[in-house]
């Protein structure tokens, strides 16, 4: 009998393994890009609308606002806001397989104090955005990109300048900030996640945040999120480091929380390859794998990438190296082909869905429009 007994709880313990298993790799896959230089103001995606109004590049909302001043500001941004993107952009993304869109916000969009430059407005913007997206069948991950204080420093935060996020006052306001955040877009049924704080900037890349500041503060942003009855995805940056969270917010105490990782190959580093294909191999040969490895963690997603590299093709090689840059990167992060999904990377987001001048190496759009973009998303490209 007791043999038997053993012999049972075995296959049921393995039965509990295996359902385990299946749900880790059963999420959703995410094939998605940014709607950035929109809530959130970035001098390089937008030139003319700087210069339309006198300001420099590489300057931050904050510093736009403040130049302009509150009425300017306002009537300014009304315009871009009602303007950068449109229903015929979601319309046309959806028609070529994107399922997912990652929509920068700034804390003003719900916190402006009254020492500050900021203007209000882009939420009912957000809002609109929110019922196209629904109409169309999209999902939306809300990104807190700029955080009081400034969580690294760079204009996409909303002010350059000092790393001064890391304040108790700061990082308790931003949690103040995520939960009313979340309280105004969760009905809406087009929203799926919200992602707590954007490439904040750590102590791997010589920034001053601590991972245990970092830390903390995601646990007590879950905390305030879930206490307002927001169910859905919690995404937390991984902070420049692959190597911080295996184990961290792990089920069942928490529960459809996500890594977003940032892969680049034209910043510097290993990825920066001077050949141009030879960053298609690396993708394959090296990124796929080691987002294939990351099973000590909550599911993967690649928040952020590009097909821009330091050194592209010229002439007609260009388009072609776009091509099949793209397909490799989809296929490696886990977006594309008969294994979609069924690792612990979920997917990815391409930075961006438009800029000015634009063209498939930062411009979605603009690389559906030149036939470099997949049409769907059944094709393989790693082997």
């Amino acid at each position: 009998i007791n043999a038997e007994y053993g012999d049972q709880m075995k296959s049921v313990v393995a039965l509990i393994v295996l359902l385990f298993l299946i749900t880790v790799n059963a999420g959703p896959v995410f094939r998605g890009v940014n709607i950035g230089g929109w809530l959130v103001l970035e001098s390089w995606i937008t030139p003319s609308f700087y210069n339309a109004n006198g300001v420099g590049s590489g300057v931050g909302e904050w510093g736009f606002t403040q130049q302009l001043g509150k009425s300017r500001a306002l009537q300014a941004l009304r315009g871009h806001w009602d303007s950068w993107v449109s229903q015929a952009d979601l319309q046309k993304l959806a028609a070529n397989g994107i399922t997912h869109l990652r929509v920068p916000v700034g804390y003003w969009i719900v916190s402006i104090e009254s020492d500050e430059p900021f203007v209000s407005g882009g939420m009912d913007y957000l809002k609109r955005l929110l019922g196209w997206a629904n109409d169309l069948n999209l999902k939306v991950i809300v990104d807190l990109h700029g955080a009081p204080g400034s969580q690294n420093g760079h204009d996409n935060s909303g002010r350059d300048g000092p790393i001064n996020w890391p304040q108790p006052a700061n990082v308790d306001r931003t949690i103040t900030v995520l939960a009313n955040l979340t309280q105004q877009v969760m009905g809406y049924p087009a929203v799926v996640g919200i992602e707590l704080l954007n490439e904040p900037w750590t102590t791997s890349i010589g920034g001053p945040i601590q991972f245990s500041t970092l830390k903390d503060f995601y646990l007590r942003a879950y905390t305030a999120i879930r206490n307002v009855g927001f169910k859905g995805d919690i995404w937390i940056s991984d902070g420049w480091d692959n190597n911080q969270w295996n184990g961290f917010m792990s089920p069942p105490d928490y529960y459809n929380v996500y890594l977003d990782i940032h892969l680049y190959h034209c910043f510097g580093g290993d990825r920066d390859q001077t050949a141009p294909y030879a960053n298609i191999d690396y993708t394959c040969q090296k990124d796929k794998p080691m987002l294939a490895s990351l099973t000590q963690r909550d599911w993967t997603i690649v928040g952020e990438w590009s097909n821009a590299v330091s050194h592209p093709p010229s002439g007609n090689d260009y388009n072609s190296f776009m091509a099949s840059f793209v397909r490799a990167q989809w296929n490696a992060y886990g977006a594309s082909g008969t294994e979609a999904g069924s690792g612990p990377a979920k997917g990815a987001f391409f930075w961006n869905f438009k800029i000015e001048n634009g063209d498939a190496s930062w411009s979605y759009l603009d690389g559906i429009n030149a036939n470099v973009m997949p049409r769907n998303f059944t094709f393989e490209f790693c082997q």
